[in-house]
């Protein structure tokens, strides 16, 4: 066994509390250079010379191109926990502890892995409602708005404004109730000179363009008489020139009570990329965070919000958003939370900060694979494998997944107007762990290159129905098994462009099927159960001596409930 490359860490994704006797234990391993770990875990207060060692074996959960990484959940009715690891691969045995690699198990404590105490307050408090959402996301300017005119259907430029309002989103509830989302995320609705709203003149004041306060009491008000969740964009990064602080700091200089809301360096200031209209904001000075938390507060307590979703959220400290969670949790405990972090988003998401973020990986990797066919099937199983794994098992469901937004080109583009090549990646995002984020329009087979082409109006009257359909129909099947909302990811089959995937609870498993080729195939699966059913279309399939014989048409797919 490559013992380089055996890894376990303490007090990380690699050991952490799923109760409060309950932990999760992981760890990484060569591929394929393992045969059987074994946990053995104790009180490691007990108070006996030796301590008393528990036996659990683990299982290879994920998979990806250099790794397998076992993982188990232990229930023990002590909370202050010892362990270690025994590995064997035909006749060697290694035994893991506290770092170092042993040829018997460990007789001092202190050569143990310590897991010191399960705390109630560490334990991740999550919300299966925020697992059950399908978002739509819209950019309220190009979603609709009464007496479409000819303008509405002329190719974006970037400081065009469409007339999309907030009416208008209530106008097409009906909609997108049909469509099954059941969460709307709006793009920034404050008062603001651009289109986008990414430059906040008023955090207290919706622009005049998009409605008032009374129009979002009723939008709201409608979207929960139907079940939909709202949250709204906030942007804590930066405002606009035009916010009163930085146009105070710009009449008085360092003479302006508010100088320090602001990063200066030698005369400049930081700004949100190379955009000089959006100065960058302190967060680290105790007015500007107390500022923003009022704001956050003040849109839960007075319309009844249902979370936020915060730009440019990994340029912003740490300690705010620990100080921010607590302040929106205080006032709504089932807001959702949500950051906008392009790469790694792992040390937002440990209970203290986020619930979730944009999986902007995720969209890259269903984009390379699906829209461009850039990496071959069995790379991007290993890629959304080790995707999933970075993250605890709690989040690995409420990761928010996209595969387009307003600032990036649409997946249909990129995909060189294939709809074929959309569906799969939709049937993908729709039965992998996550939660499906829907760019407006995608549904219709909008398409649009990188910003402001990604930001195109929808045509309702001549979108694409029949395509249409196919995400109700999908977003359907997800909305009724628990094994595609909660349940775990299990890699099946992987061979020359057809792929399988399970997903299971205890209760209840489905398998997913799809042959991203233009040649038909059988594939055979070693599955448990008596026979399952396509929930596409209701036909049943037998299984024999456990295995299940499948035949997969071009393009084909399957979401297959296993019953017992």
């Amino acid at each position: 066994m490559l013992r380089e490359a055996i890894l376990h860490i303490t007090d990380s994704t690699f050991a952490y509390s799923v109760g409060e006797y309950s932990l999760m234990l992981k760890l990484r391993v060569k591929k394929d250079d393992v045969d059987k770990v074994n946990l053995f875990y104790g009180d490691r207060y007990e108070t006996t010379k030796q301590i008393t060692m528990y036996k659990k074996e683990m299982s290879i959960t994920f998979t990806d191109d250099l790794y397998d990484y076992y993982e188990v959940e232990i229930n023990p009715t002590f909370n202050r926990i010892g362990y270690y690891f025994e590995l064997t691969s035909g006749e060697e045995r290694i035994i893991y502890a506290q770092g170092r690699f042993l040829t018997e198990p460990p007789k001092e404590r202190n050569q143990l892995f310590m897991f010191s105490y399960i705390c109630r307050a560490d334990i991740y408090d999550g919300y299966s409602c925020w697992q059950d959402m399908i978002v739509y996301q819209i950019f309220i300017d190009r979603f609709y708005k009464e007496g479409i005119d000819e303008k509405w259907y002329r190719i974006p430029t970037p400081k065009d404004v469409y007339g999309g309002n907030l009416n208008g989103i209530i106008n097409k509830l009906d909609y997108i109730e049909e469509l099954g989302a059941n969460c709307i995320y709006l793009t920034p609705i404050f008062a603001s000179p651009s289109n986008h709203k990414y430059d906040t003149v008023d955090y207290y004041k919706i622009d005049s363009s998009f409605g008032d306060t009374e129009t979002l009491k009723r939008l709201i008000g409608e979207c929960h008489k139907r079940n939909i969740k709202v949250i709204l964009d906030a942007v804590f990064n930066h405002t606009s020139d035009q916010f009163f602080a930085f146009k105070n700091v710009l009449a008085k200089g360092k003479n302006s009570k508010y100088y320090n809301w602001y990063i200066f360096k030698d005369n400049n200031y930081e700004c949100f990329g190379s955009s000089k209209n959006m100065p960058k904001l302190n967060t680290a000075c105790s007015e500007v965070a107390q500022y923003a938390i009022d704001v956050a507060q003040y849109w839960i307590d007075e319309f009844n919000i249902d979370g936020w979703r915060l730009d440019v959220a990994n340029e912003i400290d740490h300690k705010f958003w620990r100080k921010f969670r607590e302040a929106v949790k205080n006032i709504k405990k089932d807001a959702f939370i949500v950051g906008e972090v392009w790469d790694g988003g792992e040390s937002y998401l440990n209970g203290d900060q986020y619930d979730s973020v944009m999986n902007y990986p995720y969209m890259y990797a269903l984009i390379g694979y699906f829209a461009k066919k850039e990496s071959t099937l069995s790379e991007f199983d290993a890629y959304i494998n080790n995707l999933f794994v970075r993250y605890k098992k709690p989040i690995r469901n409420q990761l928010l997944n996209l595969i387009d937004s307003h600032d990036t080109s649409r997946f249909l583009y990129e995909a060189n107007e294939d709809i074929e090549k959309l569906k799969m990646a939709v049937f993908f995002q729709m039965t992998s762990m996550g939660i499906p984020m829907v760019y407006y329009g995608d549904e219709l087979g909008t398409t649009g290159g990188n910003d402001p082409d990604c930001r195109r109006t929808i045509d309702f009257n001549y979108g694409n129905k029949e395509l249409f359909n196919y995400y109700k129909k999908l977003i359907s099947i997800r909305k009724s098994s628990d094994a595609l909302k909660y349940g775990e990811f299990r890699t099946l089959y992987v061979n020359d462009d057809v792929y399988a995937y399970k997903r299971f609870t205890n209760k209840d498993t489905v398998i997913n099927i799809f042959n991203y080729s233009t040649v038909s195939k059988t594939i055979t699966l070693d599955v448990n159960g008596h026979k399952g059913i396509d929930l596409f279309n209701g036909v049943e399939y037998a299984i024999e001596s456990d295995r299940l014989s499948l035949y997969m048409g071009p393009f084909g797919k399957r979401i297959i409930r296993i019953e017992s």
